[in-house]
């Protein structure tokens, strides 16, 4: 009975320790989302002109998208949430909205510092870019508000130049 029983439980153990060491397929790599619908909901929804990356190379994955109509930000606020695995693996997000931009570039920013850029900064509907740091969260940011009354911020643990690169490649997306 005992032997049995030890027969039993060194089975199991085996068993055990093939589960534990075969790790999970493509665990570490993103998965790609498709952001089309949120951005034809966004371009009806929107009462500002849409901006969204073009031509960015097919190393960006995009891995997560959201449209967000009113909420926090308000009635009749729209808000876009557009996050990229850029190709050396960190993350670079472009968030843009017409809720009232103080707030919404400090919530995005995670209150970050405002910073001088090293190099001449992308313009979008003719304006600069801000840039900013949260060291403590190794998060850089760039953002613009525009006169037609968005504000844009690309965001995230990227280098500053995928940062730039993704800032550079908005365009606008027309309905």
């Amino acid at each position: 009975m005992l032997n049995r029983v030890l027969q039993g439980g060194l089975a199991a153990l085996g068993a055990a320790v093939v589960v534990v060491t075969i790790p999970a397929p493509h665990a570490a790599e993103p998965v790609p989302v498709s952001y089309r619908h949120d951005l034809a909901t966004l371009v009806q929804a929107a009462p500002y002109p849409v901006v969204a990356p073009a031509a960015l190379p097919a190393t960006w994955t995009p891995v997560n998208s959201a449209v967000t109509l009113g909420g926090a930000a308000g009635a009749g606020t729209v808000t876009w949430a557009l996050g990229y695995a850029t190709p050396s693996g960190t993350l670079a997000s472009v968030e843009e909205t017409n809720a009232n931009a103080n707030p919404f570039v400090r919530r995005m920013t995670n209150g970050g510092t405002v910073l001088l850029p090293g190099q001449p900064p992308p313009v979008l509907d003719g304006r600069n870019w801000t840039f900013s740091a949260t060291p403590a969260r190794g998060e850089r940011s760039l953002y613009v508000t525009s006169p037609a009354g968005f504000t844009v911020v690309v965001t995230g643990n990227a280098s500053w130049a995928d940062l730039r690169r993704l800032a550079a490649s908005l365009r606008p997306v027309s309905g």
